[in-house]
């Protein structure tokens, strides 16, 4: 099948045959996406593939009925001439392509929206392709035509207009890339003696990369073939044998030597860089707010702490030493060229040009493939990053075949961008090669005769040789300068964006440490919207209540009513769009993030642990805290006992993310984690939501303990473990529907906490006896 221009997927090999059965030859494909939804709206791959002639919906997974026919076919097929109309609908959770045909009926494509983006453009592409193939397609069929979903606008450079790549602020065609190396340079300040030194042994091999040619004359022309003009002894010659041969070997000792000094000095040079450049990124990436991840794929982030990093390792260990190498070198041969023999020298230099234009025209070239390639590894990292810490659900959905599929295609389009990068050099390395040949033959050509009439000795005509070879070697590498310097820059760029990203939520300049807090919260006038919703559109609007100190405050809402959002706006990590929250009568903004926080307890719905020890887990918070303090957190979390089964009790390692321990083990662990921190605000977000009755059970007990004394935000869907709670609040599309005691919202005839009560009432008291 060929390829279009489209947004084409790899299509798997088992559907390959079926589609390209009905295609007529030269029939070339524009567009193949995959869905994850069936036509029968279970969850399933579909595809659906446009042509210049046809549309092709591909369903693999249709069964077929009891009496052996197909409930649908397999593929169903529509020719471009017969579609009137493509509509892309989203509603709640899904999307809908809708394909109407000139003959009433219409075909249906359904897909989550984690697709929307594809599939609106799909609807552009196929529009296209119909216009194409019967110009007056598509035309309204109403005075207003229904409003379209659109692929939402991506942002442009303000300066040259291009689409920026995804995640990023800058755009690479635009980026000042003397200022960045300047300052990718200046993290060696700090190391400036050794740069110098560094410096002084560069200049002193170059110098000595030009001895052996000199030397290789005087050995010709003093001692294996002089010039008949020139009388010597034979001892003569041998002692010039001897004395040119030691030298020689001096001058390779000495640059070996030289050599590995200054390698070892540039890789110690370069990893301390390193050092401070990639402690400084995660130090800073510590101090940047959520909302800085939520717009960012775990995989990019990973990508400029490590491989970006790497990068500019690499250009200050190698790149910029051999650029000023071969800097010098190319100047100094061109100087000794001219001496020894101008007419020459002008020989030698007639290929530069072209070898000059010629890998400028690579150059350009390649440096458009490596911004591809580097979007396709952060993109191949985004995958592998959450295919592996979704292990569980993948295997426990089965759909390894699935994940297998999704980093095949990553890969591929990674393999496509290196294999574009390998036919770029195919051509490249075998011209270069051949125009220095041209060189050299030219070379032998003119100077040969020289040598046969004698107008040029033997010596000098190898010296030359040697030199113009030694001329041509950094012609290559200097005018593929600008390919080295967009490969650091869209290096440095991705770092320094993180390091220029200001934290949306800091510290203000007058921000004082808040004293021990009594546990006094007020909201007063609160909304918030994410910096992606359109103004207008708040997830908590006006929201105003007050908990008094050891008060504990119940969230009830449906999923998706702002619960959550709530306590993130409490424990400072977004700040609200309007109004303020008060905590003893000083506004959050005018704290210091590290006091607030440390005088809040959080236990989160689903418990996340680091690699390491139980103990390590618990006194992650209070990294001082003494054993003893550990164990009366686990006892007080009535986590205690199971800690002591384990083979090694309390230095039992958890594994990554907790996996050796069970989902009621972890919360509890948790607890004790929020404990031990001796909270005066305690935030309990589900934290009875992944164990039994018996440990829940449990678990109550010890919270019922530990809130004694604190405020405490309670967010929790068995509504029966709120019945103890002062107060209550409603939340309802963003907004405090309700507020009261358990008693006050229950004798409300129609309010929403009562219905929700006797909704779980009804489900508890309902018992399935199988037959």
């Amino acid at each position: 099948m060929s390829v279009g221009e489209g947004l084409v997927e790899e299509i798997p090999e088992e559907i390959v045959a079926e589609i390209q059965n009905r295609l007529d030859a030269g029939e070339r494909t524009y567009l193949a996406l995959s869905t994850d939804i069936n036509r029968d709206g279970t969850f399933g791959e579909s595809w659906l593939v446009a042509t210049d002639k046809r549309l092709l919906i591909v369903n693999p997974s249709t069964q077929p009925s009891q009496d052996g026919s197909q409930v649908q076919p397999p593929v169903v097929e529509v020719p471009l001439t017969q579609v009137k109309q493509v509509e892309a609908h989203e509603f709640f959770g899904t999307g809908l392509l809708e394909i109407s045909t000139e003959q009433g009926e219409s075909e249906e494509i359904m897909f989550s929206r984690s697709l929307t983006e594809k599939f609106a453009e799909a609807v552009s592409v196929v529009e296209d392709l119909v216009k194409q193939a019967k110009p007056e397609a598509l035309k309204p069929s109403e005075e207003e035509e229904k409003p379209k979903l659109k692929p939402p606008k991506k942002p442009r450079c303000s300066r040259c207009g291009r689409v920026l790549p995804p995640g990023s602020e800058h755009c690479p065609a635009c980026l000042k890339k003397g200022k960045l190396l300047v300052r990718v340079l200046q993290y060696a300040r700090p190391y400036w003696h050794f740069s110098l030194l560094s410096f002084f042994l560069t200049l002193t091999l170059t110098a000595l990369g030009l001895a052996p040619p000199a030397l290789m004359k005087v050995l010709m022309d003093r001692s294996l073939s002089p010039p008949p003009g020139l009388h010597l002894t034979m001892a003569q010659r041998f002692d010039t044998l001897r004395m040119v041969v030691i030298a020689i070997g001096c001058v390779y000792i000495i640059r070996a030597v030289l050599s590995a000094a200054q390698s070892r000095l540039m890789g110690w040079l370069g990893e301390r860089i390193m050092f401070d450049v990639r402690t400084q990124v995660y130090e800073h990436l510590q101090r940047l707010s959520l909302s800085f991840y939520d717009s960012r794929h775990l995989g990019s982030i990973m990508s400029r702490v490590t491989n970006d990093t790497s990068v500019l390792n690499g250009f200050i260990v190698s790149g910029l030493q051999n650029l000023i190498i071969n800097a010098m070198t190319l100047v100094g041969i061109g100087v000794i060229l001219v001496s020894m023999n101008p007419k020459l020298a002008v020989l030698v230099m007639a290929p530069a040009p072209l070898l000059a234009i010629g890998t400028r025209v690579f150059a350009k070239r390649i440096h458009v493939v490596y911004r591809r390639y580097w979007r396709q590894v952060s993109s191949l990292n985004a995958a592998l990053a959450s295919s592996i810490a979704g292990v569980r659900v993948v295997k426990g959905f089965a759909q390894e075949h699935r994940e297998n599929r999704r980093f095949r295609s990553r890969s591929y389009d990674l393999l496509r961008v290196n294999m574009r990068s390998v036919a770029e050099r195919t051509w490249y390395y075998p011209t270069m090669g051949l125009l220095s040949s041209i060189g050299s033959l030219l070379i032998w050509a003119v100077g040969g005769p020289q040598v046969l009439r004698g107008q040029l000795t033997l010596g000098s005509f190898t010296a030359f040789t040697g030199y113009m070879w030694q001329f041509y070697a950094p012609i290559g590498v200097l005018t593929e300068i600008h390919n080295v310097v967009q490969q650091v820059a869209t290096a440095a760029e991705r770092v320094f964006e993180v390091l220029d990203t200001e934290p949306e939520v800091a510290d203000s300049p007058n921000a004082v440490a808040i004293p021990r807090i009594k546990g006094r919260v007020e909201f007063r006038n609160v909304s918030f919207r994410y910096e992606t919703q359109e103004p207008g559109d708040y997830v908590l609007k006006n929201i105003n209540f007050t908990a008094e100190p050891g008060e504990i405050i119940g969230l009830v809402g449906h999923s998706g009513s702002g619960k959550t959002t709530l306590v993130n706006l409490l424990l400072r990590f977004y700040d609200p769009t309007e109004g303020s929250i008060l905590i003893d009568g000083y506004d959050l903004r005018d704290v210091k993030l590290q006091s607030l926080r440390e005088q809040i307890g959080i236990v989160l719905q689903e418990p996340f642990l680091f690699s390491g020890t139980i103990a390590e887990n618990i006194a992650y918070g209070r990294p001082d805290a003494t054993r003893e303090e550990i164990i009366q957190a686990a006892k007080a979390a009535n986590a205690h006992n199971f800690i002591l089964r384990s083979p090694d009790a309390y230095d039992s390692e958890v594994g990554e993310r907790g996996v050796r321990l069970s989902g009621g083990e972890k919360q509890r662990i948790s607890l004790a984690r929020a404990i031990l921190n001796n909270p005066r605000i305690l935030v309990l977000d589900e934290a009875t939501s992944a164990v039994d009755t018996e440990t829940e059970k449990l678990i109550q007990e010890a919270l019922d303990r530990v809130m004694q004394g604190r405020t405490v935000f309670v967010i929790a869907h068995r509504l029966s473990t709120l019945k103890n709670a002062h107060k209550l609040l409603v939340l309802d599309k963003g907004q405090i529907a309700e507020m009261g005691t358990h008693e006050e919202l229950l004798a409300k005839p129609d309010g929403i906490y009562r219905k929700l009560v006797k909704i779980q009432t009804d489900l508890a008291q309902t018992v399935v006896i199988p037959e």
